[in-house]
Parts: structure tokens; C-alpha cells; sequence
């Protein structure tokens, strides 16, 4: 027989006599590959799915919200306030038309969000409301199936009109017109001017289930306020993003009278920052989770070592055996070692198996909801796996390893 690869030999009777034993650790050892598999996966389908989201918007968008002064002396009394759920009222629809205003802006529109119940005859149900102004149409690209989206003059005058979404208006017309025929919005009426198209989901929200009102109608009769939550900027092709969102806080810091950056009650994010941040999010996101999933094979590695210190154990006189005929320290230690390794790689195989068919049927699952999911299998992660499944087991072998290569050979005979 070959000395090179009498080790393997020798470690794949040792598995064949202890099937039982060996078949668990290999499972421990899987479960913690499939785990890093699939984070890596689920990360790169989840980070896919929120890019998509946020390029369906296109690249020339900026855009604007509210947010809440920080500067380092009241940054606790910034926590505290979100946690008490301040609203800040300063950014208005005035702020949108000033933005419109600049020559490299091409559209801009301003919105709010209120949760309202819609009714019709016996059919009713709580939904989520987008009171926006008329130029949403034209920057969203949403298609209006029937009827027509709402006017400037609908908006200046306030009157009670709504654009629904298509599992909306299913849910409250079924196979009856929608167009024309009025529903019932927290007890007031509201005539239907149009149904969007089937949008699905979008950022973990059914846009399908949305009804457009608008703004000066919600401000005015349903929320009672006057300032809005956002205002998303459209740039003219030619325009430079950074250089129009500097624009852009200088006119709104001038109309709210901020001179320290840091008191801005405004936040102005262009299309590469919002991407920037998502890739950010999610790398910090997915280091944890590999991480988290690393501790199954840390207890995978535990178990290596509790097989191999048996084995040491029940096989002391095989060791003193082949060391009495001419074996090494040096052959016994890479005997108990490929054993280990082996373990380790075979657990690393059916991991990757494992976590990659989890994985297709997670993006399965996830395409199925009308959800941009890509499934992917990257090379980092099954080296990452093989790689790390390898050095677990040869570190969590070594020592018993060398505890076999240490025996006495005379000893280990008297030990049968």
C-alpha cells in the first residue's frame, strides 16, 4: 500500500467502524456551512432586491426628508426624542416649490403618509394613504389603467378625489366600475379618478394596497397639518448630483434660517449616497450574521475534538501497535489528523449542498411574492466555507492528534 495514503485509508475504515458517531459531528459541521451559505446568499438576494427598489427611481433623483438637528451636546436629547416620537413640522410644500425652482431641477414632488380605512358598501379595510402632489405621476412612471391621475387644480382646491391601487380597489369594486363611483375614506366621501397599475411590492410595502390622495387634502381633512414627510427632486440629465444637492440645502437652510450644518432639520440624499449606504448597511449587517453562523462551526469543531479524544482512547493500542512495527510520532499524527480533516470536508460538501438548494428555494419563494430576488452562490463564500471547515479541523484535531503520537508504545500495548 501506498505510505502517502495510508492515512486516508486508515481514517475511512475508522469512519466505517463508527458510522453513528462520525455522521453526527459531519452534521454538526454541515449545519454550520449551510449557515454561512445561506447568510452569504440571503445577503446578496436581499441586497439586490433593495437596489433594485431603489434604481427603479432611476439615477437622477434626489431625494429629501425630515429628520431631527444633531449636534454633539444634544445628541442624547436627540434619542430621546425619537423615542418619544417627535415629528418635526418645518419641511412644506413652500420648500418643494423653491426646489422646483432651481434651473438643474426638472420636477419635484412632496408627500405624507397616514394610515386611513377605506370602505365601500360591506367591504372595508385599513390601508396605508400617499397624500403627494400631481407631479408623483410623472417621477414615479406608474401607469394609471383607468381613469386619470389627480390635477394641480385638484390639489390647490382640495377636493375629495383618489387615485387606487389595483388589489385596493379589487378588494372594494370586485368586477364592478371603479372610475366615477365614490368610497369611503375615515367616514368622508372621496370620488375614485383613477386605478394605478399592478405594482407589487416594493421595499417590503404592497404598493397594490396604496391610495393616492392629494396633499392638500390629506394635510387639510385628514391629518390636520400642514408641513410634509418628504420631497423627491428630479435633476435635469446634465445635471451634477453633489453639486445640485449642496443647491439644495443651501436654499432650504436659507428658508429655515439654519446656519450650522449641524442643526439641519432636513436630510438631502442623491441616488450614489442612497446606494452607498445600502452597501454599507448590508456588509455590516452580513459580517454579523457569519459571524453568528461561525459559532455553529466553532460547536461543530467542539465535537470534532470530543470524537477525536475517543478515538485516541479506544484505539490506544492500535497506536502502540503500529508504533512497536516502525510507525512515527510523525505518521500517527497525520493519521489522527486526515481523520479530522476529513470530517471537516466532508461536513464543509454536504454544507454547501445544503446551503445552496435552501438558498434557490428562499429566491424561489421570494420571486414568487413579485419580489426581485437574486439567487446567488458566490466563490467567497464556498472557499470561505471549504477553507474555514478545514483549518476547524485541523485545529481542533491537532492536539488530540498529538496526544496519540506522544503514547508509549509499550504502554498502549498493556492498554488492550
Amino acid at each position: 500500500m501506498n505510505k502517502r495514503l495510508l492515512p486516508l485509508t486508515l481514517a475511512l475504515q475508522t469512519f466505517r467502524k463508527t458510522k453513528a458517531r462520525s455522521s453526527l459531528t459531519v452534521f454538526g459541521i454541515m449545519i454550520g456551512i449551510a449557515m454561512v451559505i445561506i447568510v452569504l446568499s440571503a445577503g446578496n438576494g436581499m441586497k439586490s432586491l433593495i437596489l433594485s427598489e431603489v434604481s427603479s427611481f432611476g439615477d437622477n433623483w434626489i431625494d429629501i426628508e425630515v429628520k431631527i438637528p444633531s449636534t454633539q451636546k444634544n445628541s442624547q436629547e436627540n434619542s430621546n426624542a425619537l423615542a418619544r416620537g417627535v415629528t418635526i413640522t418645518t419641511l412644506t410644500q413652500d420648500d418643494m416649490e423653491a426646489v422646483k425652482d432651481i434651473s438643474a431641477i426638472h420636477a419635484a414632488y412632496a408627500g405624507i403618509t397616514s394610515q386611513v380605512v377605506a370602505s365601500r358598501a360591506q367591504e372595508k379595510k385599513r390601508v396605508t394613504v400617499f397624500g403627494v402632489t400631481p407631479e408623483y405621476h410623472g417621477i414615479d412612471k406608474s401607469e394609471v389603467v383607468e381613469g386619470d391621475f389627480f390635477t394641480d387644480a385638484d390639489d390647490r382646491s382640495g377636493v375629495h378625489v383618489v387615485v387606487l391601487g389595483s388589489d385596493i380597489r379589487d378588494i372594494l369594486f370586485g368586477n364592478d366600475e371603479a372610475v366615477g363611483k365614490t368610497v369611503s375614506i375615515d367616514g368622508k366621501t372621496y370620488e375614485v379618478a383613477g386605478v394605478m397599475e399592478s405594482l407589487g411590492s416594493t421595499a417590503f410595502m404592497n404598493m397594490d394596497e396604496i391610495i393616492y390622495i392629494p396633499l392638500t387634502t390629506v394635510q387639510r381633512d385628514i391629518m390636520g397639518v400642514r408641513h410634509v414627510l418628504w420631497i423627491i427632486a428630479q435633476m435635469k440629465k446634465e445635471a451634477n448630483p453633489e453639486a445640485v444637492a449642496e443647491e439644495i440645502r443651501g436654499v432650504i437652510r436659507e428658508r429655515h434660517n439654519v446656519s450650522n450644518p449641524d442643526k439641519d432639520d432636513f436630510s438631502v440624499t442623491t441616488m450614489s449616497e442612497a446606494l452607498s449606504l445600502v452597501d454599507t448597511i448590508f456588509k455590516g449587517i452580513t459580517g454579523l450574521l457569519v459571524a453568528l453562523a461561525t459559532i455553529s462551526l466553532i460547536v461543530g469543531g467542539v465535537g470534532i475534538m470530543n470524537v477525536m479524544y475517543v478515538s485516541v482512547a479506544e484505539r490506544t493500542f492500535e497506536v502502540g501497535l503500529r508504533k512497536s512495527v516502525g510507525a512515527t510520532d510523525r505518521n500517527i499524527l497525520s493519521q489522527f489528523l486526515v481523520e479530522a480533516v476529513i470530517i471537516t470536508v466532508i461536513g464543509g460538501l454536504f454544507g454547501i449542498v445544503i446551503g445552496a438548494a435552501i438558498s434557490f428555494f428562499i429566491s424561489l419563494g421570494a420571486r414568487s411574492q413579485g419580489l426581485t430576488w437574486e439567487f446567488s452562490i458566490s466563490w467567497f463564500s464556498v472557499v470561505l466555507s471549504v477553507s474555514f471547515s478545514t483549518l476547524v479541523g485541523l485545529f481542533f484535531g491537532l492536539y488530540p492528534a498529538k496526544k496519540a503520537a506522544s503514547l508509549d508504545p509499550i504502554n498502549a500495548l498493556r492498554e488492550e
